[in-house]
């Protein structure tokens, strides 16, 4: 353990890497003083990194790092405790990587994501349901007794933006601006057939008609029918806490209402803070 990690007083900072946006927080003990961000490839982390640190005062400048979302970082099977994920030193540099979590059957990997559950997990403890995260990749988590079980994995968002320049539509259109009607139609209209979802598109490709706004809504209400019939076994008869970056929030909040889900609704950034001081203050313990 690092030196510098061993006291609750100490400055430090929280970093957060997903879908190519790194955050960071400068901290001293559990108190956010400043916040910082950047768009950066995943192989840029460690530069970028240094450039916001660079943007902070004297005393944060050269704080450790706890860093979640890293490409590099290890994976831990599940069954596993999202609180108990090791974190470890990335060399001889001060940045401390929190693991993240892999399974085998069927095969998937989550970076952040895992991070966010620790922080929901810390802010709800004995939290039983399933934990629902968009973004790049979307994933939904079983959690019981504070572990995840298991986990599927949808590439929903990264379909929507490869599909709409297609379809003639803006591939960084906010899911905000989706109209709840259109999609959830296009949502309906695939759960009863999910096998005809391509060519529920295609038709949308060869339909101009409807504001871009609305043809925007059935898109995601497509590829989020196709994901929710896919992903029944997790939603189904679950309670559900939707951890989600505001951009991708109103369009998964709206399917899932319109399944008649129960939903706690949570801002990703803040489960992703919670859960990287939840992992600072075990390792400075």
């Amino acid at each position: 353990m690092s030196a510098s990690m061993t006291a609750k007083t100490e400055c430090w900072i929280a970093a957060d890497f997903t879908d190519g946006h790194l955050v960071i927080w400068a901290m001293t003990g559990e108190t956010v003083s400043e916040r910082a961000e950047t768009c950066c490839p995943a192989d840029g982390i460690m530069t970028a990194l240094d450039d916001l640190r660079a943007q902070l005062g004297a005393a944060h400048a050269t704080a450790p790092v706890m860093l979640s979302g890293a490409e590099t970082t290890a994976a831990i099977a599940v069954p596993a405790k999202p609180a108990e994920l090791p974190v470890v030193a990335m060399g001889e540099t001060d940045v401390h990587l929190i693991a993240g979590l892999s399974q085998n059957s069927p095969v998937a990997r989550m970076g952040g994501a895992a991070t966010r559950i620790a922080g929901f997990l810390s802010l709800n403890p004995n939290w039983d349901g399933v934990v629902c995260l968009p973004g790049e990749t979307t994933h939904w988590a079983l959690i019981s007794a504070n572990e995840v079980v298991s986990f599927q994995s949808f590439l929903t968002a990264g379909l929507w933006r490869a599909l709409a320049p297609q379809l003639g539509l803006d591939p960084l259109e906010s899911a905000a601006t989706a109209a709840t009607s259109a999609l959830t139609g296009a949502m309906e209209n695939v759960q009863s057939r999910p096998e005809a979802m391509a060519a529920r598109v295609a038709e949308l490709q060869a339909d101009q008609s409807g504001s871009p706004q609305d043809r925007a809504a059935r898109l995601w209400g497509l590829l989020l029918g196709a994901e929710l019939s896919a992903a029944r076994p997790y939603w189904l008869g679950q309670n559900i806490a939707l951890v989600s970056p505001s951009e991708i929030e109103p369009a998964y909040a709206a399917a899932l209402g319109h399944q008649g889900i129960p939903l706690t609704r949570t801002d990703g950034e803040r489960m992703a803070l919670a859960g990287l001081v939840s992992a600072w203050r075990t390792l400075s313990a």
